[in-house]
C-alpha cells in the first residue's frame, strides 16, 4: 500500500520570509532612531506632563506647544518690521481654560531690491547663429536670452520691460509686441 508523503518544506523560502520580517523591524528601528535624534519626536517627559492634565483644554494646549515646531527665527524679524494696521483682540484667559499659545503672524512677503516689472530701454543686441540673443540696456545691464527661440525683435533704441518669471526666471518684453523672452542677467 502507498501513503501519501508530507509534502516537502522548502527551508529557504521560509527563512527568506524570516530574513524579509527581519529586515523590516530593523528599518522601523533605525528610522525611530533617527527621527529622534533629529528631534523629529517629542521629548516623553512633555509628553507625561501632557498626560496628567485633567482640563481638556489645558492639556490641548500643553500638546500644541510639545508637538509643534518652534517658529523660524527668520520670521520674527520680519514681523516685527511690517506695519500692522489693525491689531487683534488679545485673548482672554478663564481660570478653567489656559490660552493657547498665540500664533505667529503670516510672514510677510520677502522684501525684493527689484521692482516687479523692471522698464528698461534697449540700446544694442547682438544675436550670433544658433546660440541666444544678448541684450544691452541703456543703464548698461546685459541680459543673454536662455532659450533657443528665434524673436523678431524691433530695431534698436527699443522700449522693453524685464518681468519676473517662476522660479527666479525673468523674461524680456518688447514693448508692443507682446512676446517674452527668458533672459538672465549676465555677470
Amino acid at each position: 500500500m502507498r501513503t501519501a508523503s508530507p509534502t516537502p518544506i522548502d527551508h529557504d523560502i521560509t527563512a527568506a520570509a524570516g530574513a524579509g520580517r527581519s529586515v523590516h523591524r530593523l528599518a522601523v528601528v533605525l528610522l525611530l532612531a533617527a527621527a529622534s535624534s533629529l528631534q523629529l519626536l517629542p521629548a516623553t517627559a512633555q509628553n507625561n506632563a501632557c498626560t496628567t492634565i485633567e482640563n481638556d483644554a489645558e492639556r490641548l494646549a500643553c500638546y500644541d506647544r510639545a508637538l509643534r515646531p518652534a517658529p523660524p527665527a527668520a520670521a520674527a524679524p520680519a514681523a516685527a518690521a511690517a506695519p500692522t494696521a489693525v491689531a487683534a483682540p488679545a485673548a482672554v484667559a478663564t481660570p478653567t481654560t489656559s490660552a493657547a499659545p498665540a500664533a505667529a503672524p503670516a510672514p510677510a512677503a520677502a522684501a525684493t531690491t527689484e521692482p516687479a516689472i523692471v522698464p528698461i530701454v534697449v540700446v544694442s543686441v547682438r544675436a550670433p547663429p544658433g546660440r541666444g540673443a544678448t541684450f544691452t540696456t541703456q543703464s548698461g545691464e546685459t541680459w543673454v536670452q536662455s532659450d533657443s527661440r528665434q524673436n523678431a525683435l524691433p530695431d534698436v533704441p527699443f522700449d522693453a520691460e524685464i518681468k519676473p518669471g517662476a522660479m527666479n526666471s525673468r523674461f524680456l518684453v518688447p514693448k508692443g509686441t507682446g512676446r517674452a523672452i527668458r533672459v538672465r542677467r549676465a555677470e
